[in-house]
């Protein structure tokens, strides 16, 4: 451990979202955590008219080499636009409903236990790969039809009262009536017309636990997307995915390219261009961006870089 705590920082902005996640934010308890680190750190909370993002840019702007973000996905995509191509480091304290973010991180989901570990364990810089539509960003993934639906339907309060399960209510009642459609695509020059009832376009592939991926191979540095569309919404193909997550667990063995799944049809790309998905919306992490197709995405290789505690693997 270092003689002193973050001692390779001496401009440390910590970004606090009061209103994330469920229940009441301890933000007296967050700051205080963190008083540790002395005249060394400035602590900021988002507001309605102030965002995380700006935030983040300001903090930038006065010479930050550390930002700390507290909050949901959503908080730590703002506050990743803020940094991306700027070297400045994020540090992550999940604080939302799911903690996607966090999980691929292999950060602790438990707030105080995220906080502890960053500031009393080895840390270690990583850079990690950040997808692109159009103006705008994503972490995890941007998807279309039933996987947009289900994070953008689940509303404040079942996410308070239930929590990660929220979503998964959410999936099994809307995808019992997803129709398919066609998706047209642009892989890397090449056209495909695939059937299926969702298309998901991940940076990311993590699904809110250490390891546990929708595809084994996925992977944050790789400098690709990975294209994934589910052809039905079937017990068939929820049983596949499922196969595929637990696989990237426990073997090591992890293949590339397309695979020769009834179900789930996979390739990885370094541009995508959804040419339509009839009747279908979009959402990057999340948050809804409409169905104006065409729409394209591409990958910026190792454009953020994030702050993460020295951990084992999760069977280690």
């Amino acid at each position: 451990m270092n003689k002193e705590i973050l001692g390779g920082f001496k401009n440390i902005h910590l970004i606090i979202n009061p209103v994330s996640g469920q229940g009441v934010v301890p933000v007296a308890e967050i700051r205080s955590r963190f008083e540790v680190l002395g005249d060394r750190l400035t602590v900021h909370e988002t507001k309605p008219d102030v965002s995380a993002r700006e935030i983040a840019e300001s903090a930038v702007s006065k010479g930050a080499d550390l930002v700390v973000a507290f909050g949901g996905d959503g908080t730590m995509l703002q506050v990743a636009e803020g940094l991306i191509n700027t070297g400045v480091p994020l540090g992550v304290i999940p604080g939302g409903t799911a903690n996607v973010f966090a999980s691929e991180l292999e950060i602790p989901n438990d707030k105080m236990d995220a906080i502890d570990s960053l500031l009393n364990q080895e840390t270690h810089i990583r850079k990690i790969d950040v997808g692109c539509v159009g103006s705008k960003h994503f972490l995890l993934r941007l998807g279309i039809g039933l996987e947009a639906a289900m994070t953008m339907m689940t509303n404040r309060q079942e996410k308070d009262k239930y929590g990660f399960w929220a979503y998964i209510w959410t999936a099994l009642r809307v995808g019992s009536r997803m129709k398919q459609v066609y998706y047209r695509l642009v892989i890397d020059g090449k056209r495909k017309k695939i059937k299926g009832v969702t298309c998901v376009i991940c940076n990311s592939g993590n699904l809110g636990l250490p390891q546990v991926k929708l595809l084994p191979d996925i992977d944050v540095s790789d400098g690709k997307l990975d294209v994934i569309i589910v052809r039905e919404a079937s017990l068939w193909s929820a049983g596949s995915l499922m196969y595929h997550a637990l696989k990237g667990v426990f073997s090591k063995n992890k293949p590339h390219g397309d695979r020769p799944c009834y179900s789930i049809y996979n390739k990885q790309a370094k541009e995508v261009v959804v040419l339509s998905a009839s009747n279908q919306v979009a959402a990057r992490d999340g948050e809804d961006i409409g169905s104006d197709f065409p729409i394209k995405i591409t990958i910026e290789h190792n454009a953020l870089t994030v702050l993460v505690p020295e951990t084992k693997g999760f069977f280690e």
